[in-house]
């Protein structure tokens, strides 16, 4: 019985010495070999998956997790992380403990279970489990493991289980990437923070010539004060606009009296006083008396006898 115990322990012993290196900063139930990335995450359940061995003994498991349902009676350190276990005359006999590390053997993950319940003939050994991984495409599910190899063979008294498991979570995948839209412009956003603090110091030292904390940009991208002052002007700027009007003559002598405010004359906003309306209808100065000129010589050109009145007669006689 010792040499059995022996044997399985030696093979345990190789099997971890052949794994690969497991990278430090991967994630639970990941890892990165040869350039590709695993992740069996997909494989934790809520409800145990069950298993027999060849004598018929069922067995339930459950991958990156502890067993979903209740165990009675073990005699582990920590109940609550048992990964395995099958139900024996003195309780439940735990097959191995939780464990989150992959290795990666011949391109398939692995996973050793161990820290299981203490053997029954192996002294100090206690109970563990080698699960293998594989990638089958056919497998569209979870797939479910199956019992290899356990040894001793007799259900009683076996301590080292071999397990073989196809799925298609087993394949190499694509690595999701721990960046959201948020991480990306929270980012973006303090890489301009910085640049404008840089940029704000260069400005202040080599233009403005500023020395110690006079250095420092003083002036926030968007403040209260400003904010404020923006919409004052917006409200100012519409009752402005909403006030302009324009009376001509009115009063008690009973003269035109029009408003340039109001929509049915379509001059909204052109003259805000009785002056400005005046000045408007007037024109410039001078407008008016240039006018008058130009009505006279037009009545001159077209009256030809009075312009000779006027100037000089049909004799050449210059009449003031």
């Amino acid at each position: 019985m010792l040499r059995i115990s022996g044997l399985w322990l030696s093979v345990l012993s190789l099997l971890a010495l052949t794994t690969l290196q497991v990278v430090a900063d991967d994630k639970p139930c990941t890892v990165h070999a040869n350039d590709k990335f695993y992740d069996l995450n997909q494989l934790k359940a809520n409800k145990d998956y069950k298993f027999k061995s060849p004598g018929g003994q069922e067995y339930r498991i459950n991958i990156c997790a502890p067993v979903v349902g209740e165990v009675w009676a073990p005699k582990v350190e920590k109940p609550d992380e048992i990964a395995g276990a099958t139900r024996r005359q003195h309780g439940d006999f735990s097959i191995g403990a939780v464990n989150t590390t992959l290795t990666v053997v011949d391109g398939h993950p692995m996973m050793l279970l161990t820290g299981g319940n203490q053997c029954s003939n192996g002294g100090e050994l206690r109970a563990s489990t080698a699960v293998r991984f594989i990638c089958d495409t056919s497998v569209f599910g979870a797939g479910k493991p199956e019992l290899i190899a356990q040894l001793p063979p007799e259900d009683d008294n076996a301590c080292a289980f071999f397990i073989e498991w196809r799925t298609h979570v087993a394949c190499p995948t694509h690595e999701r990437s721990s960046w959201n839209i948020w991480a990306i412009m929270a980012t973006i956003a303090g890489i301009l923070f910085l640049l404008y603090i840089i940029l704000g110091v260069l400005y202040n030292r080599y233009v403005l010539e500023l020395r110690g904390f006079d250095q420092i940009p003083r002036y926030s991208l968007i403040s209260l004060s400003d904010t404020v002052e923006f919409f004052r002007s917006c409200i100012d700027r519409v009752k402005s606009r909403g006030s302009d009007s324009f009376h001509y003559g009115g009063g008690s002598g009973g003269g035109i009296s029009r408003s340039w405010g109001g929509s049915s004359s379509g001059y909204r906003g052109l003259a805000g006083s009785t002056e400005e309306g005046v000045s408007i209808l007037g024109g410039p100065p001078g407008f008016l008396d240039e006018e008058d000129e130009e009505e006279e010589e037009e009545t001159d050109r077209n009256d030809p006898e009075r312009g000779r009145t006027q100037g000089m007669n049909s004799d050449g006689v210059i009449r003031l």
